[in-house]
């Protein structure tokens, strides 16, 4: 066998103090009794309820409150998975367990990732989500109440995603290949960003009409002329005017600091040209010798007629810098003054717009003009803001755009993922099966017109309750094969709940036992539940067998032994 394989399960009563364990160790397994009530349903829901599905339960089992745990093996990797309420205990045996708080989320994605389940479904808030293991193990679980009348639908709470139906069958069958839902994730994305563009359209829609709503109403005509005019004046003269002033500001600053260090300069320059021509007076006047002493520090100083010739010509080099720095001075005090006459010219145009469409108090005579400019400017600021707004609903109404074609474009591509022949042969195949399993089951009353894929399970209809049954399980058997060949993921324990529905002839009931046993193909493990019966026998020769009584399905014998087990490997391991 390859695949998922059920190992061993425990059921833990804490508020009772009751306990059991069940091995499944053979391909084959039989869950049997001589009473209908004594647990044997119970049982193989509470294995498909360990690993996160929700099968349904009676009120009385509730009550007991149990804590289950499944040891399972997916080809030769072993796991362990432990459930109590929602909450859920996930991973490989001998390695630490995951907690998790829900059956979706990240414990579907975990577990989808360990059986190789790439199948992506579309939630109602129109998200995309992994399901949870219910939907993995939907083909492998008949039911005794349910899914003999309605295929798909062996366990409770999946609703949560509507119409999943077709591409969960497409996807197990072979017609939506893992590359599908690989692509699908691609759509989704554009989706988001389609919804997301559309939103912000329909916001920037809704911000124009309130502007169009509060626009006060005109009382004075405006002609398109005067009203470009005005918009020309406000949102071309006055911005360059103030980027200008702006610019002059920045020049003035840095003309001042020039200014201000060639003034410092020329006074440098000045006052020592005056300094030397003093030491060189003093030189020529007061020194008669060729040397000077120093009184303080007695050093003699040359005072030559060459040196006094080099105090001379420094004199007249700082003078001729002086008057250099004087020279540039006078260039910049021009600049300066060029400067603060356009200024004055850029601030009084400023306050002329200003003056013109913006000041409050406003004569009495010029009253009238002043209602015209306000008006008109309402309307020019209008015209700005929607052109604006109108530019960024039109970039997303691009971007709305682009996603959708990104959307019909990855779609193309998974068409041609399976092509029309690929489906032809995957219908051939299916039909085959089912026309196979329908002759052997002894169900041609079964009305096949109109099935051409498994997706068409709706219409087999048959002719009586126990033919409808054998056609429903023959239905079943083919899918079972569809499955093995599409090879889309790990397949499951195909568990039988009660296959005698309807209580079926002997001979048809042999049959089918019979027909279960040879046809299920060699990859299953199979669980079987059904009452004791003579008819059993050579299901049991091959069969592990789990026989009920009518003790209940929990014992207090075995209690303290399975508690210490789940604190050892559950708790202590998580």
């Amino acid at each position: 066998m390859k695949g998922l394989q059920f190992q061993r399960l425990v059921l833990l009563s804490d508020s009772k103090r009751l306990a059991n364990q069940f091995v499944f160790p053979k391909r084959f397994n039989l869950v049997t009794g001589n009473d209908n009530s004594i647990g044997k349903s119970t049982l193989v829901k509470n294995l498909f309820w360990a690993i996160g599905c929700d099968p349904h339960f009676d009120t009385e089992w509730k009550s007991n409150d149990v804590k289950a745990i499944l040891y399972f093996k997916v080809n030769q990797q072993e796991y362990i998975a432990s459930r109590y309420a929602d909450g859920i205990y996930f991973g490989r045996k001998g390695a630490a367990l995951t907690k998790y708080s829900k059956i979706t989320g990240q414990f579907a994605k975990d577990f989808a990732k360990e059986v190789g389940f790439s199948l992506l479904l579309t939630n109602r808030q129109n998200g995309l989500d992994c399901p949870p293991p219910a939907f993995y193990f939907l083909p492998f679980y008949i039911d005794q109440k349910k899914s003999w009348d309605e295929p798909w639908g062996g366990f409770e709470g999946l609703g949560q995603y509507s119409n999943f139906k077709n591409n969960l069958i497409k996807y197990f069958c072979g017609y939506l290949p893992r590359e599908h839902f690989e692509l699908e994730e691609d759509v989704f994305d554009q989706k988001a960003i389609e919804k997301e563009a559309n939103q912000q359209v329909e916001r920037i829609t809704e911000a124009i009409s309130v502007l169009e709503d509060v626009a006060p109403e005109l009382t004075i005509a405006v002609t398109q002329i005067e009203l470009e005019s005005i918009q020309r004046e406000i949102e071309e003269e006055l911005t360059s005017f103030s980027v200008r002033q702006t610019e002059l500001f920045s020049q003035q600053s840095t003309l001042a600091n020039e200014i201000h260090d060639l003034e410092q300069q020329h006074i440098i320059a000045s006052i020592s040209a005056k300094e030397l021509n003093e030491d060189y007076t003093f030189a020529v006047e007061n020194v008669p010798s060729d040397s000077l002493e120093c009184p303080l520090c007695g050093v003699v100083h040359d005072n030559s007629l060459l040196s006094r010739a080099g105090l001379l010509a420094d004199k007249e080099s700082l003078e001729r810098q002086a008057d250099s720095i004087e020279v540039a001075l006078q260039k910049k005090y021009l600049q300066q003054a060029e400067l603060e006459g356009e200024l004055n010219f850029v601030a009084s145009e400023i306050d002329r717009i200003n003056e013109k469409y913006l000041t409050e108090d406003t004569p009495e005579d010029t009253s009238i003009e002043h209602s015209v400019f306000d008006q008109a400017l309402h309307l020019v600021s209008q015209r700005t803001i929607c052109n604006s707004v109108v530019q960024k609903k039109e970039s997303y109404q691009l971007q709305s755009q682009q996603a959708k074609e990104k959307q019909s474009k990855i779609k193309k591509e998974q068409g041609k993922l399976v092509k029309k022949k690929d489906k032809d042969e995957l219908n051939e195949l299916f039909i085959g099966n089912l026309v196979e399993s329908i002759n052997a089951l002894s169900a041609t009353g079964v009305n096949l017109n109109g099935v051409k894929s498994p997706m068409n399970y709706k219409k087999i209809l048959g002719g009586g309750a126990a033919e409808g049954t054998r056609g429903t399980l023959a239905y079943q058997l083919a899918i079972l094969r569809q499955i093995e060949h599409a090879n889309n993921c790990q397949v499951a324990p195909f568990v039988i709940d009660t296959p005698n529905q309807q209580e079926q002839a002997e001979h048809r009931y042999k049959a089918v036992l019979d027909f279960i046993k040879a046809n299920i193909p060699n990859s299953y493990q199979v669980i079987l539940c059904a009452m004791d019966n003579e008819v059993l026998s050579t299901y049991k020769q091959d069969a592990h067998i789990i026989e009920l009584s009518n003790n209940r399905l929990l014992q207090s014998e075995l209690y303290p032994q399975l508690h210490a087990e789940y604190n050892q490997v559950i708790l202590k391991n998580s």
